[in-house]
């Protein structure tokens, strides 16, 4: 046996794990195309070195088998969790813009809210001037009525005086100002316009709160609104009796609020249940 032969069985080893340094190998692999025992032996160990190998085979699928498992499990929280990561942005975000649409109707709201408090102000106002000039005379001024209609005369189309005694029922106009369906003006002691006091025959408005009219024991007070102002009577008159509380105006975005404080806490439990395995495979 050759020097060499001595000097490549004992690389042999080293070359079937593939550690050798390249000229190792090359000196090998030159010495085994002319050495058939070397060659021979080379064959062997490398069958000897499968039939080790192969037992291993099934022991280290079975070990990584747990952590396969693993990492399948904390592959799904990991994409659950960054389900929820963009849920609570998308439910923050329509949130914010639910909020912002709120605050616009809100103040759009308040807005109609003062309209319509100034038009019961001003119903407020028009009888306790015209009561005002009724309880100073003992017959009417009429050109005190006038100024009072003048005053108004934007909004009123007529002004019209009655005597309660005439009148078979105003128990429901005594206390305040109330929409009524209109009196008839032929029972009125007098009926202010435009310009000045009216003797023709008037047809009245059968809008229902188109008229206003208010009552004590000695008067009865009656003014029609023009048709040019009943859109805006009509908008006051909804806005006072139908309007969405501020609770309807902003219960969408509270809901989404909770929706949004729902994911959120879901989302940091989450993240919590996956650090501890995400530390494990790192």
């Amino acid at each position: 046996m050759k020097n060499e032969c001595y000097i490549v069985r004992d690389l042999l080893p080293s070359y079937i794990d593939q550690i050798c340094s390249e000229e190792s190998s090359r000196f090998i692999e030159q010495h085994i195309a002319t050495c058939e025992q070397c060659a021979e032996l080379l064959n062997q160990m490398r069958v000897e070195f499968d039939i080790q190998e192969q037992p291993e085979i099934p022991t280290r699928i079975e070990q990584k088998k747990p952590f396969q498992k693993i990492a399948h499990f904390f592959n799904a929280q990991k994409n659950f969790t960054k389900f929820l990561s963009i849920s609570f942005w998308v439910a923050l975000i329509v949130t914010v813009g639910f909020f912002i649409y709120s605050l616009n109707v809100l103040s759009e709201l308040n807005d109609e809210r003062e309209e319509a408090q100034g038009i019961e102000q001003q119903k407020q106002d028009i009888m306790e001037k015209t009561f005002a000039v009724l309880s100073t005379q003992a017959n009417i001024d009429e050109i005190a009525l006038q100024a009072v209609f003048q005053e108004y005369s934007g909004q009123l189309e007529h002004l019209a005086v009655f005597s309660t005694e005439n009148i078979d029922d105003v128990t429901h106009l005594q206390g305040n100002p109330t929409y009524t369906f209109p009196i008839d003006y032929s029972q009125a002691i007098l009926v202010i316009g435009e310009n000045g006091k009216i003797t023709e025959t008037i047809i009245p408005n059968d809008y229902d709160i188109g008229t206003v009219a208010m009552a004590n024991d000695q008067w009865t007070v009656q003014y029609e609104y023009q048709n040019s102002y009943l859109e805006t009577i009509e908008n006051a008159h909804q806005i006072k009796h139908y309007a969405p509380s501020n609770w309807i105006v902003f219960q969408l975005p509270i809901v989404f609020i909770i929706i949004t404080a729902f994911i959120l806490g879901g989302w940091i439990i989450q993240k919590r249940i996956t650090k501890p395995v995400e530390n494990i495979l790192d």
